[in-house]
């Protein structure tokens, strides 16, 4: 196996987890999110929640992301992966979800501070946008690719993040499991 992937609904903590993976293992983090933001923001002026909702109408933007995604993460080694679609596209990885409940994943966002996305809302008015953005995403997936990247049995670990007390403890579980696969 040559990279990681990781996938999970918002607020689960791909970020953050793939950021500290990727420095422990001296490995190269990427975002097919951050990628998205940057491409939604240059191309279209839209803040991530606008592009989702431009991108139902407009499923070949899906496709030209995905495509130039997988490309390149495909022929290139020693990466750490945020990307729900990675256990799908990503070959040669080892494909991990991260579990988070609704609570623990709006408390996420709102400490993250992502104005563009959220605004000012409060907990349940972040929950409803996540949840909404959620339902949205895994929907467009199921009817762009057929595929539900909430099912977990597409990947080989997943991990409930709200058990961890550290974000320590989980990159050293996905660091041991990926090494025991190499």
């Amino acid at each position: 196996m040559k990279n990681i992937t990781l996938s999970g609904l918002a607020g689960s903590g791909k970020t953050t987890i793939g950021r500290l993976l990727a420095e422990k293992l001296k490995y190269e983090f990427i975002s097919v999110g951050n990628f998205s933001r940057k491409f939604a923001k240059q191309n279209f002026n839209m803040n991530i929640n606008e592009f989702q909702q431009y991108c139902l109408k407009h499923p070949e933007i899906d496709n030209k992301i995905d495509s130039e995604f997988q490309e390149y993460c495909n022929k290139t080694g020693k990466l750490v992966i945020d990307y729900r679609l990675g256990f799908h596209f990503i070959k040669d990885a080892l494909h991990v979800f991260l579990k988070v409940s609704e609570t623990e994943a709006a408390k996420r966002l709102m400490k993250a501070k992502r104005i563009s996305e959220f605004g000012n809302q409060n907990e349940q008015e972040i929950k409803q946008t996540m949840n909404k953005r959620n339902l949205e995403m895994r929907e467009r997936f199921i009817k762009i690719y057929n595929i539900d990247f909430t099912d977990i049995s597409n990947y080989k670990l997943v991990i409930d993040t709200d058990k961890f007390k550290n974000l320590e403890d989980i990159t050293n579980t996905i660091i041991s499991k990926y090494n025991s696969h190499i």
